[in-house]
């Protein structure tokens, strides 16, 4: 497969991680580049979709055109500008997917919309960490691309994207940790926590590495994310000048919750094969919370093996 159509000597960059591990924040940052460009949409789900992992977001654009096409006036004036404008960037990005040649022209061909000629080109859509590695090997191909995976420590991620949920269904403040812990213990009772596929990170890496040489992916901790010396280094594997971030900005903040203790014990059980990978791979450069949590679990485990 060749994509002749991508520019020459321009590095092509995804990036991919967990729900609820930074990826919004990081995308703010690099969009200060100069030397970055940017689609105009930040999460263009394409690979997802065209693989059948995420048809749903297809399918959602479609019914967005077909509702907003349905809010129309046949009476001439500028009260339908509001509306067109919004079906026209919607099939525009619909668009992406209707050629199925192989090449990824229509994706390409959005991507580089009012393109300047800057050194990289980014996609980052947090999604595409579902994938397998036939899909990241064809991703790979475009402008040598590297990968950015960030991972956020398991339990924390999964309790976020528990309060991310619930916030989205605008509850009654009250109800709040309540509906939380309803949705955490729904999620055991049903087993759910096993199949998770944005919380398998060894999955990912897997894949990954699979078809992707290891010096074109980085792999950041969510933890550390919030550093200079992180940033230094992210810049550097890009291939761009250090940025300067402002790590007092967060994106997309949850509302607190208490994690009740049976809860976080039960998420540590299903969670723990990740906690040994990520131990088993990174060691020391795990953050100190990681550390301390894969200890705990290792000596519950030890306790209940010798009582």
């Amino acid at each position: 497969m060749h994509n002749c159509h991508f520019p020459k000597d321009t590095q092509m960059l995804f990036c991919i991680g967990a729900q609820k591990a930074g990826t919004t924040w990081l995308f703010h940052l690099l969009r200060q580049s100069e030397h970055i460009h940017f689609s105009k949409s930040k999460e263009l789900h394409y690979f997802d979709v065209i693989h059948g992992k995420a048809k749903q977001l297809h399918d959602a654009r479609v019914h967005a055109i077909q509702m907003l096409a349905s809010k129309l006036s046949t009476n001439i004036g500028s009260h339908n500008d509001t509306h067109l404008d919004s079906m026209i960037e919607t099939a525009k990005l619909l668009k992406i997917y209707s050629n199925d040649d192989g090449h990824h022209h229509g994706y390409i061909s959005y991507l580089l919309q009012r393109y300047a000629r800057q050194d990289v080109v980014a996609d980052i859509t947090p999604a595409y960490a579902i994938l397998d590695r036939e899909i990241f090997a064809e991703m790979g191909r475009i402008g040598c691309a590297k990968f950015i995976f960030i991972m956020r420590d398991p339990v924390d991620r999964m309790w976020s994207q528990i309060r991310m949920a619930v916030r989205s269904q605008n509850p009654e403040p009250k109800m709040f940790q309540h509906n939380c812990e309803a949705r955490a213990r729904h999620l055991i009772t049903t087993n759910r926590l096993f199949k998770i596929e944005r919380a398998n990170y060894q999955r990912t890496i897997n894949e990954l590495e699979s078809v992707i040489p290891k010096d074109r992916i980085k792999y950041i901790f969510y933890e550390n994310l919030f550093l200079e010396s992180t940033i230094f280094d992210i810049c550097q594997f890009i291939g761009i000048p250090t940025l300067s971030a402002q790590f007092e900005m967060r994106q997309n903040e949850g509302i607190p919750a208490l994690l009740p203790e049976d809860v976080e014990l039960e998420f540590r059980r299903a969670l723990h094969p990740q906690y040994t990978f990520a131990y088993e791979k990174f060691g020391a450069a795990m953050p100190p919370s990681w550390n301390k949590e894969f200890k705990q679990q290792l000596s519950y485990k030890h306790s209940t093996l010798t009582t």
